[in-house]
């Protein structure tokens, strides 16, 4: 009777982790579902830049610094002043982008701004002693966007986040899934099997391409 007992409750246990681990790779998946989409879709386009590849025709628009940035310690401090000047063009002409590089000519007395984010970039070439900026836009589609929101380039902080986050929902979809095929004893081996063989062909693709 004890024996059946403990057998009954090992029974009645396994069943209710099969249940949560059946809510969780279903409720794991609905959540998900969307984010599974855009980096599976993003991953076939993103393998097959060439599809998408037009020619973008830069914007150009000429400047000029508000005096208050002409007359900033350029000598002493000019990564500051470059900052500020930055900060002018983000706030009046739309000079978005969450990579920013400098380029400064301390002779010369020339900055350039360069700024990117995904599927765009922009370019300010600022002659310091005249106050005369010349900026350009580029923007090079959506799917450049979704491309560069794949691999999380140009995307800033958050969006590193959500991809982390992402990251730890899909692992947990992917060992819930797991965890339910230990418990399906006449499909076992075969999905085993299966799960084998993807590995196999995952090893084989990655040592060809290594070699």
């Amino acid at each position: 009777m004890t024996h059946r007992n403990s057998r009954s409750a090992a029974a009645a246990r396994k069943g209710t982790s099969a249940r949560l681990a059946r809510a969780i790779h279903l409720y794991t998946s609905m959540f998900m579902l969307v984010v599974m989409l855009f980096f599976t879709i993003t991953g076939l386009t993103l393998n097959h830049r060439d599809w998408f590849e037009g020619k973008t025709q830069p914007a150009q628009r000429e400047l000029q610094l508000p005096d208050r940035l002409v007359l900033q310690d350029w000598q002493s401090e000019p990564l500051d002043a470059a900052a500020d000047v930055r900060r002018w063009l983000r706030d009046e002409h739309q000079f978005y982008g969450h990579q920013v590089g400098y380029d400064w000519d301390g002779e010369e007395q020339w900055l350039v701004v360069d700024v990117r984010r995904p599927g765009g970039m922009s370019i300010a070439e600022v002659d310091v002693h005249s106050g005369a900026v010349l900026l350009e836009h580029s923007q090079f589609g959506v799917v450049a966007a979704l491309n560069d929101l794949h691999m999380g380039r140009y995307s800033g902080p958050i969006w590193g986040l959500f991809i982390d986050l992402s990251v730890l929902m899909l692992l947990v979809f992917t060992l819930s899934g797991f965890w339910l095929v230990l418990g399906q004893r006449r499909k076992r081996a075969r999905l085993f099997m299966l799960s084998g063989g993807g590995c196999a062909l995952m090893a084989a693709f990655y040592f060809t391409v290594l070699v």
